[in-house]
């Protein structure tokens, strides 16, 4: 069975947002002290505050299978087929024969294939979405 990685996004839920604020800390210092003492080394730290403000984003493509999503929507891949959704304009969500069906308010569906996905991973997805559709 193979599992997903679940990644909750928001400003206390992990450490991506620590390491973005030591970025734009690293990225303030470095341009001010390149313009005030230009040979200075702290001026390297805007090059590496890059990287750190990046880091986050990239992330992703690190797993095979992972679900991204905060309060407004998410993203989801599995199976190396990854959508965007809002949960907003989700009308219902149907989990039947290894297959999550996403149905959107529009009439049109996002169908995932779950087979081969640990148990606990599927009961955490119903949870979220359970979750979400209730507020």
């Amino acid at each position: 069975m193979l599992r997903v990685k679940f990644i909750e996004l928001g400003f206390k839920k992990n450490l991506d947002t620590l390491i973005v604020l030591i970025g734009i800390l690293c990225l303030v210092i470095g341009l001010t002290s390149l313009f005030i003492f230009p040979s200075s080394k702290l001026s390297s730290l805007s090059g590496f505050s890059a990287a750190l403000i990046m880091f986050p984003q990239f992330k992703g493509f690190f797993y095979k299978r992972h679900i991204v999503w905060n309060k407004m929507g998410g993203n989801i891949k599995i199976n190396t087929k990854s959508k965007h959704f809002v949960f907003s304009d989700i009308d219902n969500v149907v989990f039947e024969n290894e297959k999550l069906i996403l149905n959107r308010k529009n009439k049109s569906q996002i169908i995932f294939s779950l087979s081969n996905i640990h148990v606990d991973d599927i009961n955490r997805l119903k949870e979220i979405f359970n979750k979400k559709q209730l507020k």
